[in-house]
């Protein structure tokens, strides 16, 4: 069998160019279009500013495919109410290997209009061993994310009296650190260098950039209405026809029988679950990505998943569904065993076959005006909180509207594993783990949410870990990666009393300035956290000369010098966040530039079979290809190389044995 060549080949300028006014015919594909062998996609031609088309054809390497487009339909492109028509071929695949030239013309009267689009088609057949593939997304945890957890969760004491990080060298690196294959990848969207988790997910999943906010489906001319009007069910229409392309989730399960997860400590209808099973144009249309997991498009109406695991327990009932719809009774009308706590996750065997456990739904929620979605989220409750640690006093105090027996994330990654493969392990399977508030609380800037959820993710990590090494043959590809970075940044050290840590005073400064007076609450952690809001002045230029003025009373942010102390006193490995004997006050200080997303590269680690593919600068897409190469080819060289990596003759990191 001959391997997916994932070496990208020139791309010569063969393609038509991208749209303008003067274009009236367009396949709706993306310059730069990959698929994988037999990997569907819709293929959707629009025709604007033409009254009656006729005439179609439309060739594939010089084939005609013309019979397999439905007549065209009347629409209005642009909505600038001119005569506009689509013509669809959904869920067309191909076989040729290399690169397809679809070829596309119609008429308008004595015109002849026409439109050239490219498609790199790699081949996938998998060999008899068949390969699992787990892929953690730490939802915006770019390398400080990394390192801001390894420095608060490999501090702690490795025996009584010694601290696990000394003279900058740590005893215990995280589970990630250890993986042995580390690259960097880039999250630009097709429209944005600063991406969302939905444009993203579809990344990694499809293999194909699409726009900010999209999901598994490229952008077409009639987004203009839920763009002007908004996301609603009287522009659900709209939302709906955009062209599709298939995920590796989607395809493994369709060709080759594979069982396929996703797990989240996010609603599971968010962005970066949504997209290993779900096409829509735009995210917030929780209870449209929902019906995709149980009436999947690419599976003939049947379920996605075989396992599902997180938050968003609204999104699937009825009263909260603008067609009223029980999905949670229809899923276990088709198999499901359905769990809603931890203690009735623990009793779920791995001869269940199939699982949909959702343990957080949203406070006081109701169906959104809009009809699309149930408000708010149910996003399941941080780290931090389901470990009863006390907040510092800028972060917000825990309300668990009543949930508090929430599985820990790497409970539900260990359940998934084990579903997921089967009562002997044979089975394989595909599993997205996602550790959602690494973003979540980084929007609001709360560091200690934000830090102890990598740690979670990391000890979900370790789990995935265990099962590659219990494995007897080379049969499993762990892959952790970001969907995106936030801004957090490493300051240095301070030391803190508990009191200071959390208390909730604060004080209030107000601060004149040309946009309007700014309010702004600093607490006495502020040196822990230094927020966005919070205007610090410049440490070497202390007048802030170089600059707007700082607040009244401007003070340097502290980055002390030394190492941090945190005590992890019950050995469960997340350190309490408290003085405990003495120790536990010196704290690590970070400091946040915004409150959202950057264009950042971000970090990706690999571990298992075809690991070393994942090294050096790649794109985004490039994870879905990678992670079906080595599905489809014998990886027994490129794993030799990488156990050559930890030979006794070569320098080895200290603390990632």
């Amino acid at each position: 069998m001959r391997p997916i060549v994932l070496r990208l080949l020139p791309f010569v300028c063969i393609a038509a160019p991208l749209f303008s006014q003067t274009q009236l015919l367009t396949i709706l594909l993306p310059e730069k279009t990959r698929l994988l062998e037999d990997q569907r996609v819709d293929l959707v031609l629009e025709v604007r500013n033409v009254t009656a088309p006729t005439a179609l054809k439309v060739t594939a390497n010089g084939r005609d495919i013309s019979s397999r487009f439905s007549a065209p339909v009347a629409a209005d492109l642009d909505c600038d109410g001119r005569p506009d028509s689509v013509y669809r071929a959904n869920l067309q695949s191909f076989s040729d290997i290399g690169y397809v030239r679809i070829e596309a013309s119609v008429n308008s009267g004595t015109r002849v209009l026409t439109d050239v689009k490219d498609i790199l088609v790699y081949e996938m057949k998998p060999g008899q061993l068949k390969k699992n593939v787990i892929l953690f997304i730490g939802d915006a945890m770019g390398q400080t994310y990394r390192d801001a957890a390894r420095l608060v969760g490999r501090s702690v004491e490795t025996v009584p009296g010694v601290s696990g990080m000394r003279e900058g060298i740590f005893d215990n690196l995280l589970e990630m650190d250890k993986m042995p294959v580390t690259g960097s990848v880039m999250t630009y969207s097709s429209d944005n260098v600063v991406p969302d988790s939905a444009n993203t997910a579809a990344a990694w999943s499809t293999g194909n950039k699409t726009y900010n906010n999209g999901l598994g489906v490229f952008a077409d001319g009639t987004d203009c209405r839920w763009r002007q009007t908004g996301v609603s069910m009287a522009t659900m229409d709209s939302l709906t026809d955009n062209p599709r392309v298939e995920t590796l989730w989607e395809y493994l399960k369709r060709k080759y029988n594979y069982r396929t997860g996703i797990v989240s400590t996010a609603d599971v209808t968010d962005a970066t679950p949504a997209g290993e099973g779900s096409h829509v144009a735009q995210r917030g249309t929780r209870n449209e990505v929902s019906k995709n997991f149980i009436e999947n498009p690419f599976l003939n109406g049947q379920p996605v998943f075989d396992v599902i695991l997180g938050g968003g327990t609204n999104q699937f009932q009825a009263a909260y569904r603008t067609d009223k719809r029980d999905l949670i009774g229809e899923f276990q009308a088709k198999g499901f065993t359905y769990v809603a706590s931890a203690t009735a996750l623990k009793s779920v065997g791995a001869s269940a076959g199939k699982l949909l456990g959702l343990f957080r739904a949203g406070n006081n929620p109701v169906l959104a005006s809009s009809g699309v979605t149930s408000s708010p989220d149910g996003n399941m409750d941080v780290a931090y909180d389901k470990l009863r640690l006390v907040r510092p006093g800028s972060e917000p105090e825990v309300n668990f509207g009543g949930f508090t027996d929430q599985p820990m994330l790497d409970t539900m990654t260990d359940k998934a594993i084990s579903v997921l493969s089967g009562t002997n392990g044979d089975q394989p399977f595909i599993l997205m783990v996602e550790a959602a508030s690494i973003d979540k609380q980084s929007h609001p800037n709360n560091a200690a949410g934000t830090i102890w959820d990598t740690l979670e993710m990391d000890k979900s990590i370790g789990v995935a870990r265990k099962f590659l090494a219990s494995r007897k043959n080379p049969d499993t590809l762990i892959v952790v990666s970001a969907d995106h970075d936030q801004s957090m940044h490493i300051l240095g050290v301070t030391t803190m009393s508990d009191a200071d840590l959390s208390d909730r005073n604060g004080t209030t400064f107000t601060i004149p300035a040309g946009v309007g007076t700014q309010t702004m609450k600093v607490f006495n952690d502020a040196n822990t956290n230094v927020r966005a809001a919070y205007n610090f002045v410049n440490g070497s230029d202390p007048v802030n000369s170089t600059g707007p003025g700082g607040p009244p009373a401007p003070k340097r942010a502290a980055g002390g010098t030394g190492f941090p102390n945190y005590m992890d006193v019950d050995g469960d490995g997340y350190p309490e966040n408290k003085v405990s004997g003495g120790k536990g006050d010196v704290r690590l200080v970070v400091g946040y530039r915004t409150g959202d997303h950057t264009g950042s590269n971000v970090p990706v680690s690999a571990e298992g079979a075809g690991a070393l593919l994942f090294t050096g600068t790649m794109d985004q897409t490039d994870i879905m290809f990678k992670m079906a190469t080595a599905i489809a080819i014998d990886t027994k060289a490129l794993d030799e190389a990488v156990k050559q990596l930890s030979s006794d003759r070569l320098p080895q990191t200290f603390g990632k044995q």
